[in-house]
């Protein structure tokens, strides 16, 4: 029959073209990169060279934050990376501008579409005991309580809804 449909065959693996490996992933090269002018630049001695040096760690670092990942694994490292980084350079922040909100996107965005727990950002208290950000409780409502809750506002709804279903029921025949 030439009008059927015809589905594609998923029983045999794609073609060797269709797959990446591992090594070949584009942004470890970035991170890479990345790497090494960030290691550069903290050596590097104050003056032109320094400048130089951190020229090419911003260009490496939007060449980094650019590069898409092809394979899951490279966006794990990618992941680590980027929690690296911003963990050391949390104190230069607003040194980098729009790239530190950028970076600090796509490490939120990588970890929630590949199921990693995000970073948990605990507040600094300073030796005056004053805290720099608002302490959170991390840990969530417990289960049960929210469980037990929901079951009784459904409880309730029904019991209403019955009750006054009845109650127009019998309204109604007296009219």
């Amino acid at each position: 029959m030439t009008h059927a449909l015809t589905l594609p065959d998923f029983s045999s693996s794609p073609a060797g073209g269709d797959r990446v490996p591992f090594h070949a992933d584009p942004v470890l090269a970035a991170i890479e990169r990345h790497s090494e002018a960030w290691a550069v630049f903290q050596v590097a001695r104050p003056g032109v060279g320094s400048g130089r040096a951190d020229d090419e760690t911003h260009a490496a670092l939007m060449e980094m934050l650019g590069t898409a990942c092809a394979t899951r694994a490279g966006a794990f490292c990618l992941i680590q990376h980027l929690r690296w980084w911003l963990a050391e350079e949390a104190p230069y922040a607003g040194d980098y501008g729009d790239a530190w909100a950028v970076a600090r996107a796509r490490e939120a965005d990588l970890s929630k579409f590949l199921g990693v727990e995000p970073i948990e950002r605990r507040a600094v208290a300073l030796p005056s005991g004053r805290m720099l950000a608002p302490a959170v409780d991390p840990r969530p409502a417990p289960a049960a309580v929210g469980g037990n809750r929901a079951v009784a506002g459904e409880a309730l709804a029904a019991l209403i809804l019955v009750a006054g279903s009845a109650f127009l029921t019998g309204f109604s025949t007296l009219l």
